[in-house]
This record gives C-alpha cells, structure tokens and sequence, in this order.
C-alpha cells in the first residue's frame, strides 16, 4: 500500500509540473509587466529626484526614449502619463493592469497573497490619479509591494517551473529597460547571468544558438550602448532567445 500511495504521489507530482502553452505565456508576461512596474517607477523617481535638486534637462533621455513621438507637451505631462495614462503601454498604470490581467488567470498557481500585492497597488493607483499629481512618497508604496510581490511568490509558489518562467520574464525586462535607459555594464551582464540561470532550469525555453551569439555581444570587449545598432542586436537577441 505505501508503494502504492508513493506512486501514486510521484504521478501528480508530475502531472501537477505539467505548464500548458498559454499558461507558460501568461506567466512569463506577468513577470515582465510586474518589473515594468518596478523599473518605470525606479527611473522616473531618478530623474524626478534630479529635477527638484535643479536639473530640468534629466528628463530629457527618458523622455526620448519613452515619447519619440512627443505626445506629452511638458515634462510635468510626460511624468504624469507615464504613471498614470492607462492607454500608455509604458506607463506604470497600463503595466500594473497587464499584471493584473494575467495574475487573475494565474490565481491558483500564484497564490492569493502574492496576487494581493497587485490589488493593493492599482487601489492606490487610483486614488492617486484622482489627485493628478506625483506624489513619490505615495508612489514609493508600490515600489516596495513590487519586491513584496516577488518575496510572496517565491516563499508560496512551490511549483519551480512557475517560478521560474515567471522569474525569465522578470529578467527579460529587467534587461530590455537596462539596455534602454542605461549603460550599466556591471548591472547588465549580472542580470543576464541570473537570466541563464533561470533558463538552465529550463533548457527547452531556450534557443541555444541565440544564446552563443548573445554571451559574444554581452562582454566588456564588445560592450556599446552607443552604438544603437550593438543596442538593438542585443534586445533583439534576448527576446529571439526565449521559446516560451
């Protein structure tokens, strides 16, 4: 009987690490939505910092980056949109509901106390939105649910593959912004060995010809995000690298 039980166990173990297509897919953009979230504050609050202690002209990169086409007239417009427009895919609204999209979807696999963090956040959202205004000290609250968020997943969610497709999605994201709005080399090649990590768990996620060709281009030799052709290779290679 207790060979009996013990087998029976292992077989749910295993059906239970079974991932469906879409499943995997709904997990890897949760963690790419969630660290928009936490990325966007993150840069937002850097030049936010720098514009009160008298540099006006901070902005200006992010802005480039994240308006080519100029919509927001102002940087006080700019700042606002970018955490508040929800019909801005690149604003810190439009990632939280993505997050929230998924997250709902994913409620059994997540656990509801890491989903509650999300909650937490578009509540707050909202009320700051009626306000119209930055408000960083508000807005620090869902920075630090952000990384509880992460905390929660990774004390409650016991299934490793869930864990880390959504971890591959989180460091995806981590790097397509890194390579967009900074030139931290230190900071880039240190995520994108987490990154591999969390692929190696999962060998069949990866193309490993992609894989090759990007260890060749994230090294200091060759290292150039001047060089917006390097900079465009490189995104473009992270997210051809990823079969999920």
């Amino acid at each position: 009987m207790e060979r009996r039980w013990g087998a029976n166990l292992s077989n749910n173990m295993a059906k239970n690490l079974i991932i469906s297509a879409s499943k995997a897919n709904q997990l890897y953009w949760l963690g790419r939505y969630q660290e928009r979230v936490y990325m966007t504050l993150h840069f937002l609050r850097k030049c936010y910092d720098q514009m009160i202690d008298g540099n006006p002209e901070s902005y200006h990169h992010l802005r480039e980056t994240l308006d080519p086409a100029h919509k927001y007239s102002s940087n006080e417009e700019f700042a606002l949109g970018m955490v508040y427009d929800e019909t801005n895919p690149s604003s810190v609204f439009s990632a939280l509901n993505r997050a929230m999209d998924n997250a709902i979807l994913l409620r059994e696999d997540i656990y509801t106390e890491t989903l509650s963090y999300i909650e937490m956040s578009i509540a707050l959202m909202k009320k700051c939105k009626k306000d119209n205004k930055i408000n960083m000290t508000l807005l620090q609250y869902i920075t630090d649910w952000s990384l509880a968020f992460w905390g929660s997943a990774e004390q409650r969610i016991y299934n490793t593959r869930i864990l880390n497709i959504m971890m591959i999605g989180r460091h995806v994201e981590f790097l397509d912004m890194m390579l967009r709005y900074s030139d931290d080399f230190k900071r880039i090649t240190l995520a994108y060995r987490h990154l591999k990590k969390y692929l190696n768990e999962l060998p069949a996620s990866v193309d490993s010809d992609v894989a090759g060709q990007l260890d060749a281009l994230i090294v200091e030799e060759a290292f150039d995000l001047s060089n917006e052709e390097y900079k465009q290779k490189v995104t473009k290679y992270i997210n051809k690298m990823i079969k999920i």
